[in-house]
């Protein structure tokens, strides 16, 4: 490997983790004390790139070429969804006990909370898969439609035209979130885009990105049914911020070599999958101020992680 390369995969490595602290955001709610709009400013609003962020990451990384990766991809990332779904079978088994088989089957299948990105990258891979050998300009098509498609169910949603129950039109899925997000990031470096864009011009483009998500999920958040909002699970202001985030974190200058040298990657993985337990577990049972919350959540998995690392299962289970 280059130090070329080397450098591209620690500023995503760093980038992934920023994303997983926004997950945690997500789920803990730090701002919930201080007001609805702060609320949804943050884990409603900013950290709502974080999931098509993760998904733009992974295309940017899907050699296709390679004989067999994708099929051991969608192996391994179905592994990992059966294994973290058994391994939180305590936390999520009670809420789906009264709904039946078919409330079971959809969890294994579609997955519980952040668990579902699982599933969605096995669908955007093997979707990715089956078209990348398309013009580069059917691909930007398709990311586009797939996107638009979504958006619009989510709009439908958040209007009450359709049910908002009736799960099958939940945008959260690898096809209408996932696929269009890793095309992105695959597009990138097909076209050329992550070494034609310097780190300066992608730096403040994704953070123009992120300003815009804040913005728009407000306007959602008063234009459709602002007396019951319900939060974005995809932004067009995304379709900004994830490739522009992106192209910075593989062009970004030489990180300090003592940031370098810590496992940025599985740190990020490690408080991706972990977290939920934490905040599950403190919500539930302990009557924190919702930072503190969001701080435990983070600092717990980021030292359990390091923990199972010096254990060797970090492989294994990240």
């Amino acid at each position: 490997m280059t130090a070329s390369s080397a450098a591209r995969l620690v500023g995503l490595d760093l980038l992934k983790l920023c994303l997983a602290l926004l997950v945690v955001t997500i789920h803990a709610n730090p701002l919930r004390e201080v007001s609805a709009e702060a609320t949804w400013l943050l884990g409603n609003g900013l950290a709502r790139v974080a999931v098509p962020g993760f998904f733009t990451v992974a295309g940017y990384m899907f050699r296709p070429e390679v004989p067999g990766r994708s099929r051991r991809l969608i192996g391994r990332y179905v592994w990992l969804h059966l294994l973290w779904l058994t391994l939180y079978l305590p936390f999520w088994w009670p809420s789906v006990a009264a709904g039946g088989v078919a409330q079971y089957l959809r969890m294994w299948i579609f997955g519980w909370w952040q668990l579902w990105f699982l599933t969605g990258l096995a669908v955007a891979v093997a979707g990715a898969a089956l078209v990348w050998r398309w013009p580069a300009r059917a691909l930007w098509a398709l990311a586009l439609a797939l996107f638009t498609l979504g958006y619009l169910l989510q709009i439908a949603r958040m209007e009450h035209w359709v049910p908002r129950e009736w799960w099958p039109l939940l945008v959260r899925n690898g096809v209408l979130l996932g696929l269009p997000f890793f095309l992105l990031g695959h597009l990138l470096r097909r076209s050329g885009l992550d070494r034609r864009i310097g780190f300066a011009a992608a730096f403040a483009l994704g953070t123009a990105g992120l300003v815009l998500s804040v913005a728009e999920t407000m306007a959602l958040r008063h234009v459709a049914d602002p007396a019951h909002p319900l939060a974005p699970e995809t932004l067009i202001a995304a379709l900004i911020a994830c490739p522009a985030l992106v192209i910075a974190a593989v062009r970004a200058p030489p990180l300090p070599a003592w940031l370098s040298a810590w496992p940025l990657g599985t740190l990020s993985a490690g408080i991706y999958f972990l977290h939920i337990g934490f905040v599950i577990t403190l919500t539930r049972f302990y009557p924190l101020p919702r930072a503190e919350v969001y701080l435990i959540a983070v600092i717990g998995s980021a030292l359990l992680t390091l923990a199972l690392i010096r254990l060797r299962l970090a492989g294994r289970l990240f």
